[in-house]
């Protein structure tokens, strides 16, 4: 991947960033519960991503680590520092459905 600058690696583009897909987890959460036009896609979405997010990070967690990211290739592999307990915690929160 190409780096922000000559020494400045591409740290935000790329991997799967939980507490950022927290954030996209309850946005979708509310609009799936508001009347609108897309309620039932959002809807869609929020249960499709919570089930990946989900699976992903309790697949990894095999390894005896919650990791800080998770690869966004096929296989999503945790990555970067381990153990890590800060925003991937947040899982707990995503298998309560508290947003």
């Amino acid at each position: 991947m190409k780096y922000n600058t000559e020494h400045d690696a591409p740290y935000w583009r790329g991997p799967v960033w939980i507490n950022l897909n927290y954030l996209i987890l309850s946005a979708l959460h509310h609009y799936a519960q508001e009347d609108g036009p897309y309620k039932t896609r959002a809807a869609e979405v929020y249960k499709e991503l919570r089930q990946n997010l989900i699976g992903n990070i309790v697949h990894n967690y095999k390894s005896g680590y919650f990791w800080e990211q998770y690869d966004n290739a096929a296989s999503g592999k945790g990555k970067g520092a381990h153990p890590f307990t800060g925003w991937t915690s947040l899982v707990v929160l995503m298998m309560a459905e508290i947003h």
